[in-house]
């Protein structure tokens, strides 16, 4: 009995995807919110209560250099709250 020859086909080669993140660019509100954040979550785990740790996250001065630099206009504002009276 003849038998027949199995002819193999060509393997494709399949083209690798690229992994692409359709994640947003941060802006620096987003920056902010993550560092007020950050800056609370570390006075809780040091025992602060909640009301002292908010104060801490929502005053911009208080955060460290490597943090917030110096020369930022929102660490040390120009204007003066004392003005107004």
């Amino acid at each position: 009995m003849a038998t027949r020859k199995r002819v193999k086909k060509p393997v494709k080669k399949v083209a690798k995807r690229r992994k692409t993140t359709k994640e947003p660019v941060l802006t620096k509100l987003d920056f902010w919110a993550i560092a007020a954040k950050e800056v609370y979550d570390a006075c809780r785990k040091a025992g602060m209560d909640e009301g002292n740790a908010l104060a801490f996250a929502m005053d911009r001065s208080s955060y460290p250099e490597w943090i917030v630099p110096l020369d930022d206009p929102i660490r040390k504002p120009d204007f003066d709250e004392d003005e107004d009276d």
